[in-house]
């Protein structure tokens, strides 16, 4: 793995419905670092929330992504590979959207107009999110709940139909000659860790990792143990141009 060469940006992709608390267990563990962290809410697709991260932040960047944040991350590298100096993709899924989930979707936005947020979010999406062992968690639930009503009813939508109409991704990477990192949850559901393991087997320069006791949500429920494998791979890769500026 070579280190690169100019210090980019790390910019931080939160999920559906999740805002930057999501990170709040992990940035402390990587590093004094620049950081940024975009919001994914104004937007109705994928590639126009790219384009906007693209836009707000100039030069390099490093994008650690998070599900939904992990395919803006992809649609990023798919945009501009010239500006993406290494890529992190947790928990996250280069494909479109399976029919199935695409066929709920319209009936979920419904919902959620009609002032359904909570009980589509604590009742349909929720019981998928996290492991066994972190399921009856009062604090990680509470804060999935606060983040989703915090952003509110027509960022659900946006985020909904950016996810139903999606491109498939999966050629980006094999086309990326970039260092790569991937973790997943080892009790993910959504994204389980097969998906993870088919994406690093394309990529040039992949490194994965599947944690165990996490479901969906790794950084909310492991940020430790992400931290404790990103940071070295960070300092790898990051190690010329973080002596620079240090």
């Amino acid at each position: 793995m070579t280190a690169i060469t100019a210090s980019p940006t790390i910019v931080l992709l939160p999920g559906n419905m999740c805002d930057a608390r999501l990170w709040r267990g992990l940035v402390p563990l990587i590093g004094d670092r620049p950081l940024a962290f975009p919001s994914l809410d104004a937007d109705d697709s994928i590639a126009a929330m790219a384009a906007r991260v693209l836009n707000e932040h100039e030069g390099m960047l490093l994008p650690i992504g998070f599900s939904m944040g992990g395919i803006v991350a992809l649609s990023i590298a798919r945009l501009a590979p010239e500006r993406v100096a290494a890529i992190v993709l947790l928990d996250t899924n280069a494909s479109a959207d399976l029919p199935e989930r695409a066929a709920a979707r319209p009936a979920q936005q419904s919902m959620v107009r009609e002032g359904g947020l909570e009980p589509v979010v604590m009742e349909q999406l929720m019981p998928h999110y996290m492991a066994e062992t972190n399921a009856d968690d009062p604090d990680l639930k509470a804060l999935v709940r606060d983040m989703a009503l915090g952003l509110g009813a027509d960022v659900f939508v946006h985020q909904s139909e950016a996810l139903r109409t999606r491109p498939d991704q999966r050629e980006v990477l094999p086309q990326l000659d970039i260092p790569s990192f991937l973790a997943c949850g080892a009790e993910d559901r959504l994204c389980p860790p097969a998906w993870h393991r088919a994406m690093a087997a394309g990529a040039s320069d992949a490194e994965l990792h599947v944690i165990e006791e996490a479901g969906h949500m790794l950084p909310l429920e492991q940020p430790a143990a992400l931290g404790a494998l990103l940071r070295p791979w960070l300092d790898r890769v990051m190690g010329d141009a973080h002596a620079q500026i240090s």
